[in-house]
């Protein structure tokens, strides 16, 4: 488990999403788990690719939150971590008001060192 993944805290979101893929123009219907200001964990959305360009969409309190990312990782078992790529100052506002709204996930401790 790399630390780089737990640079800022995670919250569980249970959040229904869009996810749009930039390549084929496909848009695929997502739960979004898990969600921090760096990117989210997908329950499972197995037809996607490392390193594949997106745009997230998701509805908060009746609004619309978009932003472009990439797909970072694929679990086995089909659960996908996006990499958010949002530059835009009040993009980035609303994500944060959007994960303040939600609960933290605990911190999982980190894995003892052999030796």
């Amino acid at each position: 488990m790399s630390i780089d993944r737990r640079r800022v805290p995670r919250y569980t979101a249970h959040l229904k999403g869009i996810l749009g893929l930039r390549d084929t123009g496909v848009q695929l219907s997502v739960i979004v788990e898990d969600l921090c200001v760096l990117g989210c964990l997908l329950e499972y959305a197995p037809t996607l690719q490392v390193q594949q360009d997106c745009e997230l969409t998701v509805e908060w309190e009746g609004r619309k939150f978009h932003t472009p990312a990439m797909v970072a990782w694929i679990s086995k078992n089909g659960q996908v971590g996006l990499a958010f790529h949002n530059k835009d100052p009040e993009n980035q506002r609303q994500l944060r008001e959007i994960c303040a709204a939600l609960r933290l996930k605990p911190q999982e401790p980190l894995p003892k060192e052999n030796g």
